[in-house]
């Protein structure tokens, strides 16, 4: 057998950086996610750059960010535009590539390089993005074999709401089990002859927030956390004054708020215990002391802070995520680790799911091809406190002249909006809830955050929102009409039997 190492990418979905143990959450159970980072790296400034599902999706698969990408925004029937991809270029090298759970890239069978994919879809009909109808995905077709068609969404909790409700069929045939499940199977099924790499990709605890009931018992006694509230929410930019009216952050009880935490802290756990029945599969296989891990998820979600539910901005919410990476159980692993390393350590470096795909290939001694916008954070792992892997990150989400851009160091976070101008700045080291802005405080280093950006724009061929090396908004009034609120409201794509 090649004795390259085994390579396994967790991911889950909508999985906010400071829902687990490790990063000083003392309600949640995430043990295992926890174990990880005691055997390892974790990076407390990791984001996802262009966050909301479709994008962020393509960055993990190509290194590539949003504006790279051309997709800065949701874009269903998006097809990557290379066939560098990460699962391509590790089978290329001889590794058996493998995928469960949720990909949402397009077309949904394309393989992209993947030896096989069993697709969980959170109850999208395929083909539809490219206007076509081609069913339904493996999880449903395989929840009607075992006698519930149509069923997996009979608990009436739309996939994009914040009502929360217990698992309505068996516990083994919720999705999160599902995906666990053939993991595990995937692993067993493997070639022998072939280092592996899987990607586990969980769709919890993006809504439809359905946890196991024996999940929920776990929080039965806690109280929940409460969303936190800036000094700058009252002065919302159109941008966020469209999220906060779609998502109705405004008008949601304490008993919603509070329900809906229990189903996320819930549907985290139950993916916790998934991801040790991987470990545990990969431990009987005897490989577990070859075998990478990498966790993290593609964004966060804002969970009611400053009046803000769902992703797509750049609160800490929606776009700062979980991420780490932990080296096999063996330590005689040549140049990767060094005489004396020692785990449980974190990074504080920027740094984003564009560094996956290099990653992996690190990992594997593959050649990282250029022009990518990620990098590989070995360099970090073998010297976690040392290392910075860049000096900054730039986030981008939304449709030219109506973009949210971020640029951070890790240290303070600067976020501009290209309709009004309207601006934040939080120093996140000693404000990590972002609670103060300060970009109305004189003595705050506003005026280089912004240079900073523009900069960066400006680096472009043509960006409308940089001119003469400046930042130049569109100028529009800062505030919705009753008319255009009214418009916003969403009914979170309701399903129903089929």
């Amino acid at each position: 057998m090649d004795n390259k190492p085994h390579i396994v990418l967790i991911t889950t979905d909508q999985m906010r950086g400071d829902l687990m143990g490790c990063a000083g959450n003392t309600r949640i159970q995430t043990p295992h996610i926890d174990y990880l980072a005691r055997s390892g790296v974790r990076f407390d400034q990791a984001y996802s750059l262009t966050p909301v599902c479709i994008p962020a999706r393509a960055t993990i698969m190509t290194g590539l960010e949003g504006h790279r990408l051309g997709l800065t925004t949701y874009k269903e029937g998006y097809a990557l535009p290379t066939n560098l991809t990460l699962p391509k270029l590790l089978n290329d090298a001889g590794y058996e590539t493998r995928v469960v759970g949720k990909m949402h890239v397009y077309p949904e069978r394309c393989h992209y390089g993947f030896d096989s994919m069993l697709l969980c879809e959170e109850g999208r009909m395929l083909g539809v993005g490219s206007g076509k109808q081609r069913g339904y995905d493996d999880y449903e077709q395989w929840v009607a074999e075992q006698g519930y068609p149509g069923q997996a969404f009979g608990h009436g909790i739309a996939n994009n709401e914040y009502t929360m409700s217990p698992w309505h069929l068996p516990d083994s045939l919720h999705p999160t089990e599902w995906i666990a499940d053939n993991s595990c199977r995937t692993i067993k099924r493997r070639d022998w002859t072939r280092p592996l790499f899987l990607w586990a990709s969980f769709t919890a605890p993006h809504p439809p927030l359905t946890p196991l009931m024996r999940d929920l018992y776990t929080y039965e006694k806690d109280d929940m956390p409460q969303p936190v509230w800036g000094d700058w929410a009252d002065r919302h930019s159109l941008y966020h004054q469209r999220m906060a009216v779609t998502y109705q952050g405004k008008l949601k009880t304490p008993k919603q708020i509070d329900s809906a935490y229990r189903g996320f802290y819930a549907s985290i756990t139950q993916v916790d215990r998934a991801i040790n029945r991987i470990i545990g599969t990969l431990r009987e296989e005897g490989i577990l002391e070859n075998t990478w891990f990498l966790f993290t998820s593609d964004h966060g979600d804002n969970m009611g802070d400053h009046g803000l539910w769902f992703k797509a901005n750049f609160t800490r919410g929606a776009c700062q995520i979980p991420l780490i990476v932990t080296p096999p159980a063996k330590r005689d692993t040549g140049s990767v680790l060094e005489a004396g390393w020692v785990p449980g350590q974190v990074n504080h470096s920027p740094v984003g799911l564009q560094d996956i795909l290099p990653t992996c290939l690190a990992i594997a001694g593959i050649s990282v091809p250029e022009d990518l916008d990620g990098t590989s954070l070995l360099g970090a792992v073998r010297q976690p406190k040392m290392d910075r892997v860049r000096e900054t990150v730039l986030g981008e989400f939304g449709p030219m002249g109506k973009r949210s851009l971020m640029v951070t160091d890790g240290i303070w976070k600067y976020i501009w909006f290209e309709e009004e101008g309207e601006e934040l700045l939080f120093h996140i080291k000693d404000d990590p809830q972002e609670l103060h802005d300060r970009s109305r405080d004189p003595l705050a280093p506003l005026e280089e955050w912004r240079n900073r950006l523009a900069f960066k724009l400006g680096k472009r061929l043509s960006d409308s929102a940089v001119s003469n090396g400046m930042l130049r908004p569109r100028q529009l009034l800062p505030e919705l009409s009753e008319f255009e609120r009214a418009l916003l409201i969403s009914h979170y794509n309701p399903r129903g039997l089929h």
